[in-house]
């Protein structure tokens, strides 16, 4: 069974030094997003990356989906905290959003995918959800050999050309697949 983000981690993962080594900027800045759409953040966690979605969805919405209800309730103290209506916290099952088929222009997994017991089947509910033309962001942690300073273990990281690969058997074209940061790449792909 992966290993999931224990909520007694949501301070770490909420920690202002998280930037340093991710800025949530970046990844936006990549992707082809617009401020009235509809983007979901999978696995969510308590809101790092939602927050900043959500401030740029200023005339959209931001789904934070988590399979922890406790890290969806740290996620509504945070839109509380920024003065943000426009986020919907999701409950999910690993697997299974309870979002309609293309319903959302966006999808973002962020940090999530290599802790999915199926990434593969995860990437295709995500897929599911997008309307034609919507696009996709994935944003995981390079493989290391050994043991890594910090991140997931060495086993669950993701190889980049595969994951790649498995979205474009999906239908999907690659518009970016690059390094984000020292530890991390990206992968956007437009449905």
């Amino acid at each position: 069974m992966p290993t999931k983000s224990s909520l007694g981690k949501v301070e770490a993962l909420l920690h202002p030094t998280i930037e340093a080594t991710y800025d949530p900027q970046a990844m936006i800045a990549l992707v082809p997003i617009h401020n009235d759409e509809k983007v979901a953040d999978i696995g969510s966690g308590p809101g790092w990356l939602t927050i900043p979605l959500a401030k740029y969805l200023y005339s959209g919405k931001c789904y934070a989906v988590d399979v922890q209800d406790k890290m969806l309730v740290h996620v509504k103290e945070q839109a509380k905290k920024a003065g943000l209506g426009n986020i919907e916290t999701i409950a999910s099952k690993e697997n299974q959003v309870p979002l309609d088929d293309e319903s959302l222009d966006g999808v973002v997994f962020s940090n999530v995918l290599n802790e999915a017991s199926r990434p593969k089947t995860l990437l295709k509910e995500g897929a599911r959800l997008l309307k034609k033309s919507g696009w996709l962001s994935i944003v995981e942690w390079f493989p290391v050999a050994g043991k890594p300073e910090f991140g997931p273990a060495a086993s669950s990281r993701l190889v980049q050309q595969g994951l790649r690969e498995a979205v474009e058997d999906l239908g999907f074209t690659t518009l970016t697949s690059r390094q984000l940061t020292p530890h991390r790449y990206i992968i956007v792909a437009r449905k």
